[in-house]
């Protein structure tokens, strides 16, 4: 009797655990690129310094940890900005003249809001070009030589006359001089957008020195100093740590993971069907790094719609107790849809680090297939420590299961308008 309860509470918590990943978000684990951006490549110029081409999101430059904006008072200030609230709606747009005036002042923020120490000693920049190009006239940004190009002051264009500061990026060229024989070195930011840019910081930095390009992805505000070296192994490490945390956060992505799982009754099966599906995501996912991938009006809302589907159609095959190498095939069909998903939402990020994505791709996935084995088989071996109580760990999985396709469900009714909604508009 006593062990009925326990599994019982372990089922509670497993429901508990499916209705918090269920209100993190209805709309999608693979969001659009609204977010806050910086790309850097580091290059050596001819006397020997570093040079470092930055590309940020103007609400990232400027922001200063702003906090909200209280609705019934002025808009909170932010340098190089006008704001103004729009159907009760805080919004900050860039400030064309002042921009105009002095952009350089925007380049003296990026250089004075990023640390780069070597030998554990602070490497003072010099700051040698700025330019700010508003969306519709942003130069390529893909090799050290567009970047230097993209940073040589330019115009305002005349036929933008306004425009919200998330769309506007501003390039900025500077130098350091690190200490002789030093390659490696620390980088951190104190920049903080605030309320300008609550979406989140998406960075993407790219080594060229040593001979070959090394990358580098991270997530956030870099508070913490990020080690830059020449080296392979440095840049892949972080696309696999990358990989992992994009299974991690992904409520789409758990709830289809713990469907297959569920359905899973030994190891094996499980191996094969996480395999399958991190090969179909690795098939749609390069393809979509190299724009491969067309891309009508309905493509993201149905893309959206046939995630919430997998869902559905896994729990689904879960439940009847389908089995063999169907579930693998299954599989790959669905992490072809899932690839898609998150080539669509970091395409416009690494296709900014030039025509060599290869090693970045590779260590994505491998991140990707960890992370994944690394969720299943916590849930496997939890369901197979329910075993003694046979009654009760079916019972559980079956719930588990019912409450995961009831998930899906919902999130399926509440796309597919969408989908309707864009092929009507185009």
């Amino acid at each position: 009797m006593s062990g009925r309860r326990r599994a019982g509470g372990r089922g509670f918590f497993l429901a508990t655990l499916l209705l918090f990943l269920a209100s993190f978000t209805a709309a999608s684990a693979h969001p659009l690129i609204t977010r806050n951006l910086r790309v850097v490549h580091f290059d050596t110029a001819e006397n020997g310094d570093l040079l470092a081409y930055y590309r940020l999101t103007l609400p990232l430059v400027v922001g200063r940890a702003m906090p909200r904006a209280v609705p019934g008072s002025a808009v909170p200030f932010a340098p190089y900005t006008v704001g103004r609230w729009e159907s009760g709606v805080a919004f900050w747009f860039a400030d064309i003249p002042e921009i105009a005036r002095d952009a350089e002042g925007l380049g003296n923020m990026v250089l004075d809001g990023h640390l780069l120490t070597a030998r554990g000693r602070p490497v003072p920049g010099r700051l040698l070009s700025v330019a700010v190009h508003p969306r519709g006239y942003v130069p390529p940004f893909d090799t050290p030589a567009q970047a230097r190009a993209a940073t040589m002051p330019v115009p305002w264009p005349p036929a933008v006359t306004e425009m919200d500061s998330g769309y506007v990026l501003v390039d900025v060229a500077i130098a350091y001089t690190l200490p002789p024989g030093a390659s490696r070195f620390e980088f951190a930011s104190t920049l903080a957008p605030g309320a300008l840019g609550e979406a989140g910081t998406v960075n993407l930095f790219v080594d060229h020195r040593g001979g070959h390009t090394v990358y580098y992805r991270v997530a956030g505000l870099l508070p913490q100093p990020l080690v830059v070296a020449p080296g392979l192994f440095e840049g892949v490490a972080s696309f696999v740590l990358a990989g992992i945390v994009h299974i991690l956060t992904g409520p789409d992505h758990l709830l289809f993971l713990l469907c297959l799982v569920l359905g899973a009754r030994s190891v094996g099966a499980l191996a094969w069907r996480v395999t399958g599906f991190t090969a179909g995501h690795a098939i749609t996912l390069a393809l979509g790094f190299y724009g491969l991938i067309p891309r009508p009006p309905w493509f993201d809302a149905s893309l959206d719609t046939a995630i919430a589907a997998s869902i559905v159609l896994a729990g689904g095959s879960g439940l009847l107790g389908i089995g063999g190498w169907t579930m693998p095939a299954l599989a790959l069909a669905i992490g072809l849809v899932h690839g898609l998903a998150i080539a669509r939402s970091l395409r416009d990020l690494l296709d900014s680090d030039g025509p060599n994505v290869i090693q970045g791709i590779a260590g994505f996935n491998l991140g990707v297939e960890l992370g994944q084995l690394a969720v299943g088989l916590l849930v496997y071996f939890a369901f197979r420590a329910l075993r003694r109580f046979a009654v009760a760990e079916r019972r559980v999985r079956f719930g588990a299961l019912a409450l995961a396709t009831a998930v899906g469900a919902v999130w399926l009714a509440e796309r597919v308008p969408a989908v309707w909604a864009a092929v009507q508009g185009g």
